[in-house]
């Protein structure tokens, strides 16, 4: 064991199960759990897994921790009940929205936009006004609030969301606003738009700020506890993973928690991130297949791809966030037989409770681990430490009774069926996910992990024509590893609004000081030190006319001044952008800059080589596995991955089974082992 500060715990509580790893930084030692996630009460579960890994009593420096009770929250609608302060004139921004029906309801008239969450009689007007200049219209009618929160007095709400008209320009009005609430209603919480969404929008600045005043809630107490219990446990320090990729303290993360919602991907793609630039892969398409969802990323040039907008439940939010996109298809997927008698694989997951019918825990119904483990792709245990012995009888009688039986199909037959189903949705959406972001996933290489992604990852590569795959080591685990290597972070913005020809270089300079400082110190609170920080930061940009903005980087970090030709610098980078992102740029048009970012940020940890195993590899067991590529069993080798040394290579088709994962290398490819444990499969 390593020194009482040397020890860091990674957490990530996923839908099935929930992944621990704990890295010594003392002796580069990196080992890790599964143990089923424990829905009523997920701090039961992080300490479960950190008592297979710790020994009693020993300290822990710190715990990292990425959480998705923000984002099941809103899928599933369990959200308190809320109230709305906004400007007189504006109460029913969240009805009209864009006036767009959505995507997937074009043709579909069953389809409709979510309700508000927000009920229309605790939406509130309140007499107040800044103009688009950010000047005071309107004073603040004080005694009006007041009246209208005496009464909400009665409303049975926990938290109310405050939106004034342009409060992103002068948030004067909404800061007094908050403050008479708190006086009003103590112990209600309270979100303004101000600091949680300072950005144009009105419907999308609304949205964010309500979800956010709703999240409070539920995540404040449960952050509370688990820092509590944590550090009665021996953990010196809990950081909370954020949708932005980097970790903050959980007292901050209580205090905006809508930079959660959708964070639980984000330290995978972090991670993906860091290792490829060691292994010189600085561009990836990154799946994490769990037992919910598939996960799709992107790395572009050694970092993460972001975006600031995103859709969780048809709820617009406007909040930085890695770029990930998720779609229904994890090991825990059930299939089915629908009503034309075809194979569906539903959008529902058995988790972890009752989970797959091979757990042994009372599911009836087969899953996408089921067939897996029918057709010889899994063993008989899943999971390493802390995992389940699977029951192949089980898995067989449920794909009989709701597969085979109904479609008059052999065993194999519906298996096979079950993953050419799920494998086809896969390809589709990794292909339609990259392919709009102008990328060729045929010249990249796919990164795979999560505790079904190997199982399906190279066939997946295979069939969109990709060439390489590379399955990490612990890649059941990988999200838990990026969350022990992610750094501090934390990202502020502010309006500019100006014609980017015509901004002083001085007075672009004064908006990033003043935002460096605000990062800065929220980072303080984190605990971070100051010297080791590092800011980045970004201007959004957009065609005079344009309703949207691209985001510009020139690839600098704020040093605290700007050379004078930096506006014809983002200028050009705006362009070319434009050009790679819609395949045309208007050199003669006005180019405005709307916003700037500013993303200050902590030292990331370097990727751990893990120990290379001292023991012979010895003759692999041989047994038949079904391989969809070739839609057929073959005789494969099965291998154990801990026995596999870096310099070592292995043939398809095999099997090489990890803690928490087992990696399918069909026939024709070959999986070579390099310094730090990766599996670098290769057509």
């Amino acid at each position: 064991m390593g020194s009482s500060m040397s020890l860091y715990l990674g957490v990530d509580i996923g839908g099935t199960f929930t992944d621990v790893v704990l890295h010594d930084r003392a002796t580069g030692r990196l080992v890790s759990a599964k143990v089923p996630t424990d829905h009523a009460d997920p701090t039961r579960g992080i300490l479960a897994g950190k008592a297979l890994l710790v020994a009693a009593g020993q300290p822990v420096e710190a715990l990292s921790h990425a959480t998705t009770l923000a984002t099941n929250a809103l899928l599933e609608g369990k959200l308190p009940r809320g109230a709305l302060l906004t400007t007189k004139g504006f109460r029913d921004v969240l009805d009209i929205g864009r006036i767009q029906r959505p995507a997937e309801g074009i043709y579909d008239f069953t389809i409709d936009n979510p309700q508000p969450l927000i009920e229309r009689g605790l939406r509130r007007e309140v007499a107040e006004r800044i103009d688009a200049r950010g000047r005071i219209v309107e004073p603040l009618d004080e005694a009006g609030l007041r009246r209208t929160l005496g009464e909400l007095q009665d409303a049975d709400i926990t938290a109310i969301a405050i939106v004034f008209l342009f409060a992103f320009l002068n948030p004067v009005h909404e800061a007094r606003a908050a403050e008479i609430v708190a006086e009003a209603l103590p112990g209600v919480f309270v979100s303004s738009s101000a600091a949680v969404s300072p950005e144009i929008r009105e419907f999308e600045r609304s949205s964010t700020t309500v979800i956010d005043a709703l999240l409070k809630p539920l995540m404040t107490p449960y952050l509370s506890r688990l820092e509590r219990e944590v550090r009665q446990d021996g953990v010196a320090q809990v950081r909370i993973m954020m949708a932005s990729g980097g970790l903050t303290a959980a007292a901050l993360a209580a205090r905006q928690p809508v930079t959660l919602v959708n964070s639980g991907p984000s330290a995978g793609v972090l991670a993906a991130a860091n290792l490829g630039r060691r292994i010189g892969a600085r561009d990836l398409v990154t799946i994490d297949m769990g037992g919910t969802s598939l996960d799709i990323g992107v790395v572009a040039g050694g970092r993460s791809v972001q975006k600031y907008e995103s859709k969780i439940a048809g709820l617009p939010i406007r909040t930085p966030m890695i770029d990930v996109a998720a779609v229904a298809a994890g090991g825990g997927s059930i299939a089915l037989v629908d009503a034309l008698g075809y194979i569906q694989v539903d959008r529902e997951s058995a988790g972890s409770e009752p989970g797959p019918a091979c757990y042994g825990r009372g599911g009836e119904r087969p899953t996408i681990t089921d067939a897996d483990l029918v057709l010889g792709r899994l063993s008989g245990r899943l999971g390493g430490r802390g995992g389940l012995a699977l029951d192949r009888a089980a898995a067989e009688r449920a794909l009989a009774r709701a597969i085979a039986a109904p479609l008059g199909l052999g065993a194999t037959e519906a298996a096979a069926g079950v993953l050419r189903v799920i494998q086809a949705r896969m390809v589709k959406m990794i292909s339609a996910n990259t392919l709009e972001k102008g990328l060729d996933v045929r010249a990249l290489p796919l990164f795979v992990y999560g505790g079904a992604g190997p199982t399906h990852g190279v066939e997946l590569a295979e069939a969109m024509g990709m060439r390489r795959a590379i399955v990490p080591y612990l890649a059941g685990n990988f999200s838990a590893v990026g969350l022990i290597l992610s750094p501090l972070r934390w990202e502020v913005s502010r309006m500019v609004q100006a014609v980017a020809a015509e901004l002083p270089a001085d007075r672009l300079a004064a908006v990033l000081a003043a935002l460096d400082r605000e990062a800065r110190d929220r980072l303080a609170e984190a605990g971070a030190d100051l010297a080791t920080v590092t800011t980045r930061w970004q201007a959004h940009m957009r065609y005079a006319g344009q309703s949207y903005d691209l985001p510009v980087e020139l690839g600098r970090t704020w040093s605290g001044r700007l050379p004078d030709t930096v506006g014809a610098e983002l200028i050009e980078a705006f362009h070319a952008l434009h050009a790679q992102r819609y395949a045309y740029r208007s050199d003669a048009e006005t180019v405005e800059l709307v916003l700037v970012r500013v993303a200050a940020e902590g030292p990331e940890t370097g990727y751990p080589a893990p120990q290379a195993p001292d023991v012979e590899v010895g003759a692999p067991m041989m047994r038949p596995i079904f391989f969809t590529g070739v839609a057929g069993w073959r005789d494969a080798a099965v291998l154990d991955r801990r026995r596999l040394a870096p310099g070592g290579a292995v043939d398809g088709p095999a099997l090489i089974e990890g803690e928490g994962s087992s990696a399918l290398i069909p026939p024709v490819w070959r999986a070579q082992i390099d310094a730090y444990l990766n599996l670098d499969i290769r057509r």
